[in-house]
């Protein structure tokens, strides 16, 4: 295509002759022509929509080839960019790119090979519309047409997102993948003002429930996260608590069994934590919100180059807040600061460099509520069941630090070498009410405090991922190959347990009488773990690309270590133990795309999980496992705006610990817990107006094989593992809506939104000896985004539990229900450039 094909468009589209000849055209805006940067947002999708938008922001007549155009996708822009830059950042990846005429003119986007692909045939193009901004009207355009640019920061990413290659480490689309894979945005975060991590998970993925807030303990198909299935970055984050959204990009949902990507851990899934990455364009957040409750969090995002030639670039997310809570007696202290340098000295190689520390001081809100008879206590959930004269004169402490580092070398095309590295230290001290029983007649409740008055522990975890393209004969392979390490040490320290405190009756508590912490049982303990593994897979695609098979496996070679004896620093030392295991894990999955847009898909996959220690003799009891069979069908729809996943599983845990019934020192094992059920997930945008994040579950959790436990210290026979029982806090049904509204024509750049979380009564423990109740949470959200003096200033409120239900969205046992949150009003304004 040369430009005398550009100017004869140019001269078409002048005199209104038809079509042109060539794929397509615009004329030059004079934004273009004077140097004049332009803010943009345009989401992920079709490049007939982000074309359309350019039209619009720019008063251009766009014309393009419908052949041409028809399939390809975009992931958007959100930015002050020129015409040039704009259209360079949105054809990128597609296989289209652009040419001005010599003159400047005109513009054409052409194939990017520009081969004989190209027609030149324009009949199948498809005019947009003419965008006139015309006169201004009180500071905005001609009816209010000129949609206010909110800023860039990658936050506008949509509710859909196509891959998920921290978690997967290869970026093989969605569609493609036979594993389920379920990843919230950070838009999706931004809209509902998800502060924590519980916030964006359990309303936005399916088979993900809340656990117990204070540990940030998640079920993800049935089975608790435990400490060991957080990631951030694709490293393990061991003990991970106190978890925050501030400098997050995004969260990422691996359902099933992952060992064989990340080695041990729970059958259910692992959660990934990927961190916002240093930008070329200059930006800058302050955002402050106001919250019921005495809530004030404030947060600076700040990116953008450190030198003229943009190779090193610098991201900082920083975060204060200061709560107290509907629960009587509970203050939470914060503050996280999370620098970010990447070096990118050649266009192979680029090396991030993640930097975090966390300061927090917080009153102990181990969720404290029994059951009274077959249901949860008659009384306010605000109400406070510790010991304030304790909790507050020595309330809990958090320090961590972390330092790490993922580096990337494309050594030859489509072949990379990847190294990361995470280390982190915590500092903590903290203490937890025990609750020994509860007069079901009276409500007077037994309680004794643990008291850990101070611990560090050192985590380490590093990787190597190779992964690679080629072909023999028919068969497309993409195949990975890795290496990871994982060790934690938790040194000999003191904690001081079963220290007895007062009762106190339920129904009428009396608190701040004095109490001593330290009369309690003194304990030392000590704990370390090794984890070391090799995984390889490969990814087979024939037939058209429309046949993927899954191969892969890995084996692991596990130390873990801990004291049997602690009454004394000499005698944890010295009764110290390590158990060693090793497994190995395969996976096998296949995906059929009998159309481009809808994929079926089949998996199986074992794991290795924790360790479950020795007997009190020292005989090292088997580790756990995990089996999945999974299959479902995914789509993408609406162009590819709009993804659906649906997907059966059926998941065995085997060798789940528990405690001797007629010795309390001793540990046995049970036989079997199976999770087996049905998720539905869809997500994206329906129009450029309307998105929508729907999900819902059925999971049928329960003991499969197993026996019940005796405690000797209530005399109840507990919960652990009663063949044929629900496992506690497992509902069979339950479901998300949200839908949101982005306005155009004269209330551009005001945004609604509203949803509802539903969950059916569940049985609160492993014996089923009680009921919690089913609810049905409404919340809204409005925001209007616009300009002012050059910023870009956006305010919302989010109304959470609008009805003001009283629910209950977890359950562990008879003593620890997990209580919601009341009406809750959350403020912000946010000033972007």
């Amino acid at each position: 295509m040369g430009s005398t094909v550009a100017a004869a468009a140019f001269g078409a589209l002048m005199t209104g002759a038809g079509v042109s000849d060539s794929p397509a055209q615009a004329a030059i805006a004079p934004q273009e022509r004077s140097g004049v940067i332009q803010a943009y947002r345009i989401p992920a999708g079709s490049v007939a929509s982000a074309l359309n938008v350019i039209a619009d922001e720019n008063d251009l007549h766009v014309l393009y080839d419908a052949r041409l155009t028809h399939g390809r996708m975009t992931p958007g822009l959100s930015g002050k960019y020129s015409v040039r830059e704009a259209l360079g950042a949105l054809l990128a990846g597609t296989g289209l790119t652009y040419e001005f005429s010599r003159d400047g003119q005109a513009v054409s986007i052409v194939l990017a090979q520009n081969d004989a692909g190209t027609q030149t045939d324009a009949s199948g193009a498809t005019p947009l519309p003419t965008i006139d901004i015309g006169a201004q009207t009180n500071g905005r355009g001609d009816d209010a047409r000129a949609r206010p640019a909110p800023g860039p920061g990658d936050r506008y990413t949509g509710y859909n997102a196509m891959s998920a290659p921290a978690t997967l480490k290869v970026d093989t689309p969605l569609l493609k993948t036979p594993i389920a894979v379920e990843v919230v945005t950070r838009q999706t975060m931004d809209d509902q003002q998800a502060i924590s991590v519980n916030d964006a998970l359990v309303s936005n993925v399916s088979g993900v429930t809340q656990g117990i807030s204070a540990i940030e303990l998640f079920k993800v198909r049935g089975f608790y996260n435990t400490v060991g299935n957080v990631y951030k970055n694709g490293l393990m984050e061991y003990r991970l608590r106190n978890l925050d959204t501030t400098n997050l990009q995004s969260i990422e949902v691996l359902k099933g069994p992952a060992a064989m990507l990340f080695g041990r851990g729970e059958p259910g899934g692992i959660i990934n934590l990927v961190v916002k990455r240093p930008l070329e364009t200059p930006y800058f957040s302050l955002h402050q919100q106001v919250k019921s409750f005495g809530e004030t969090r404030t947060t600076v995002d700040a990116t953008g180059p450190l030198n003229d030639e943009k190779s090193v670039l610098y991201r900082f997310n920083g975060e204060f807040y200061s709560t107290d809570s509907y629960r009587n007696f509970v203050t939470d202290r914060n503050l996280f600061i999370a620098p970010t340098i990447t070096i990118r000295p050649t266009e192979q190689f680029k090396v991030n460099i993640d930097f975090e520390y966390q300061n927090k001081t917080y009153v102990d809100d181990y969720p404290i509520f029994p059951a009274i008879g077959g249901a949860p206590a008659n009384i306010p959930v605000s109400r406070y069941l510790g010991e304030p004269s304790i909790m507050k004169s020595t309330p809990n402490h958090f320090e961590r630090k972390r330092i790490a580092y993922d580096a990337t070398y494309e050594f030859l095309p489509g072949w990379s070498l990847t190294n990361r590295l995470s280390y982190y230290h915590i500092d903590t001290n903290n203490e937890n009410l025990q609750i020994m029983g509860v007069n079901q007649a009276t409500g007077v409740m037994s309680r004794t405090v643990n008291f850990l008055p101070g611990y560090g522990e050192d985590s380490f975890g590093a990787n190597v991922d190779l992964k690679g393209r080629f072909t023999t004969g028919p068969i497309e392979h993409s195949v990975l190959l890795g290496y990871d390490y994982f060790g934690t040490y938790l040194p000999v320290n003191i904690s001081y347990f079963f220290s007895p405190i007062r009762a106190i009756n339920i129904y009428a508590p009396t608190y701040w009488l004095p109490e001593n912490p330290y009369r309690g049982m003194a304990s030392y303990g000590a704990a370390g773990q090794k984890w070391t593994g090799v995984y390889g897979q490969d990814m087979l695609s024939f037939f058209d690309d429309s046949v993927h098979v899954l191969l892969g496996g890995r084996y692991d070679w596990t130390e873990t270590g801990s004291n049997k004896i602690g009454t004394s620093d000499y005698a944890a030392r010295a009764s110290y133990v390590n158990v060693y295991s090793n497994a190995f894990s395969p996976r096998v999955g296949v995906v059929y795309q009998p159309l481009p847009w809808i994929s079926l898909f089949g998996d199986f996959t074992q794991s290795f999980g924790a360790n479950n220690g020795t007997t009190q003799n020292l005989a090292p009891l088997a580790p756990q496992k995990g089996e999945q069979y999974e299959a479902g069908v995914k789509a993408e729809l609406l162009d590819k705006r709009l993804s659906l996943t649906m997907a059966y599983f059926d998941i065995v845990k085997s060798n789940v610990p528990y405690t001797d019934p007629t010795n309390t020192r001793n540990t046995l094992l049970i036989g079997k817990a199976r999770s087996q059920g049905f998720e539905f997930d869809l997500t994206g945008r329906i129009d450029d107006n309307w998105s929508v994040i729907a999900n819902y579950t059925h999971d049928d959790v329960r003991t499969v094989e197993g026996s019940p436990s005796y405690n000797p210290l209530t005399l109840i026979t507990t919960q652990l593992a009663v063949s044929g029982k629900t496992l506690a806090g497992s509902p069979r049904n339950y479901g998300n809506l949200w839908v949101k509204y982005e306005a155009d024509g004269a209330f551009r750049g005001l945004g609604l939104g509203a949803g509802v979380s539903v969950s059916e009564s569940y049985l609160g423990d492993n014996a089923n000896s009680f009921v919690v109740p089913g609810y049905a949470i409404v919340n809204g959200m409005i925001s209007y985004t616009t300009q002012i003096a050059g910023l870009t200033v956006t305010g919302q409120l989010n109304v959470k539990n609008i009805g003001d239900a009283r629910y209950f969205p977890a359950s562990y046992d008879r003593y620890t229900i997990q209580t919601g949150a009341p009406r809750t009003f959350l403020g912000s304004l946010r000033v972007e450039f």
